[in-house]
């Protein structure tokens, strides 16, 4: 193949980075076990082998220009590299610090078990730019099998100045297709190798740019204060059934001022108010964030709003901005939140079209692309970038790579990487309904999280245990009673969970799935309304 050039956005330096997605099987141990991996990843490879055939440019390498003139930072392309993407096969039972089926299985597969370093074959965060060292090539795709006790994970890597997730799901669509030996859409193969510096089109003469959007946008000097110290900060996922999800949206709907606010956009909301408040301590102290304005960023598919086909595999992303005083994104109502979040994305009123076609004439005309970043009116500390893969499911769920009866993934996860204060993403739903929220927070702010009780009403810690609505009679102590736990909950905390109840009475509460005997299924019920 031929160099082949990047979409425009792919020109930003701070894309240097992975996006990995993890798909987990169930393959039960015992006779052909073994052969059915076998055949798996040959499957794989040919598979790799033939999409690499009608679109080369999977295979290659993402390769940096340096300019010679000062203050420009070059240019990004793909670059021949092999005649197929990598595929890395691990076997990692037995090994100590690899996970097993069965206890990812228990723990509804948290993030926290899923360690890039083990899983996946390139780091989210290289370390090092993109194309800078010709010996380790900067891959554009990369594929990792990983053998454990019980089970299969299938990890996909994208880079991300190549492609944003929803390319990414149609280059894993196209691999399924090859993988099933299935001749790829001749319509398909000719969108994947189009000339990508023409898929944007440009400001019209007479429009004008959106400021406050490119301000955003803009990198600004910010040094750090003089002995500031770095804070850890840790990841954790949370499950929301699709019981809690009907309840939360039911709920946002009560105080919405658009009547077409969708799941995802009363989930956004709700996030972004759980994690301000768990923050609100830390902040009230903070003698600098008298005044503060928090901001929400919500990564957004440009694709609809520039008329581009879904199937197109580059990166067509950008990022729209909630911002309100601290107390206010605290204290909205859910569905005002909720609604102010489906007009910044709703084609009917959203400038994202715009916004996007803007961002691009911005980057041409900035010699150094590392002015420009999506997050560079983020403050990771008191604000939020939040990515929903929950639209990605029906595809992760569904596609079928092998055709020997391994059956649909067990659950897609994104495997933990380092911590990144204030980053979250919403992962692919699974078809019981099911979103798993993956966040990375301050370990103060993320214990207050998992304290918060209006948050645990909705959330289910590590166990798939929903814990919704049913009747607005039913209080702690009856639930208490009917899972047998006794002295276990003390009477503060019943008060307390009954109060946070009667907040909001829309919502009564109902156990399900649970089994009142066991041990396991009493602790992931405390640990999902936070009150252990």
């Amino acid at each position: 193949m031929e160099s082949f050039s990047l979409d425009m956005i792919g020109q930003l330096p701070n894309l240097n980075i992975y996006t990995q997605l993890c798909l987990c099987f169930s393959v039960p141990d015992g006779d052909g076990a073994d052969a059915t991996r076998q055949v798996a990843a040959d499957i794989l490879a040919q598979g790799l082998e033939t999409l690499a055939r009608r679109v080369p440019w999977v295979a290659g390498q993402i390769v940096h220009e340096p300019s010679s003139e000062a203050g420009n930072s070059g240019t990004y392309k793909i670059a021949p590299w092999a005649d197929t993407p990598p595929l890395v096969v691990r076997d990692l039972r037995g090994d100590p610090s690899a996970p097993t089926m069965e206890a990812l299985q228990k723990r509804n597969f948290p993030m926290e078990l899923l360690d890039e370093r083990l899983v996946a074959p390139y780091m989210t965060i290289p370390g090092r730019a993109a194309g800078s060292q010709p010996d380790e090539p900067t891959a554009v795709f990369a594929v990792q099998m990983s053998h454990v006790d019980g089970g299969l994970l299938l990890t996909f890597v994208a880079q991300h100045q190549a492609m944003d997730l929803a390319g990414q799901m149609q280059v894993m669509r196209l691999l399924a297709t090859s993988c099933r030996e299935e001749n790829l859409p001749d319509g398909e193969v000719e969108l994947a190798n189009r000339d990508r510096l023409s898929i944007i089109p440009p400001l019209g003469d007479h429009e004008l740019d959106p400021v406050e959007q490119l301000s955003r946008q803009t990198v600004k000097p910010s040094p750090l204060p003089s002995g500031a110290d770095s804070v850890e900060s840790v990841w954790a996922s949370f499950s929301f059934s699709e019981e809690s999800l009907a309840t939360l949206k039911a709920a946002a709907l009560q105080t919405a001022t658009l009547q077409n606010v969708s799941t995802d956009d009363a989930l956004t909301a709700f996030v972004w108010q759980s994690i301000t408040r768990a923050r609100s301590r830390r902040l009230r102290n903070d003698p600098d964030t008298t005044q503060t304005r928090l901001t929400l960023g919500r990564a957004v598919d440009c694709r609809r709003y520039l008329g581009v086909p879904r199937e197109y595999p580059g990166l067509l992303n950008t990022m729209v901005y909630l911002t309100h005083a601290a107390q206010e994104t605290a204290d909205m109502p859910l569905g005002e939140m909720a609604s102010e979040l489906r007009a910044a994305v709703d084609p009917a009123t959203s400038q994202v079209g715009l916004y996007t076609r803007a961002l691009t004439a911005l980057l041409r005309r900035t010699p150094d692309k590392g002015m420009v970043s999506m997050g560079a009116d983020i403050d990771p500390p008191r604000d939020l970038m939040l990515s929903s893969w929950a639209g990605a499911g029906a595809d992760c769920y569904g596609l079928d790579f092998f055709g020997i009866g391994l059956g649909p993934p067990v659950a897609v996860r994104r495997p933990r990487f380092q911590p990144f204060e204030g980053l979250g993403y919403l992962l692919p739903r699974h078809p019981s309904g099911e979103i798993v929220l993956a966040v990375c927070l301050r370990e103060e702010d993320m214990a207050a999280l998992k304290g918060d009780d209006e948050f645990g009403i909705l959330v289910t810690l590590r166990r798939h245990i929903p814990v919704i609505i049913s009747s607005p009679s039913l209080t702690f102590q009856d639930l208490v009673t009917l899972l047998g736990l006794g002295e276990e909950i003390n009477g503060g905390a019943m008060d307390e969970f009954d109060r946070s109840l009667r907040a909001y009475p829309c919502w009564p509460l109902r156990p399900m799935d649970l089994d009142d005997s066991s041990t396991a299924g009493r602790d992931g019920l405390m640990n999902s309304l936070a009150l252990s």
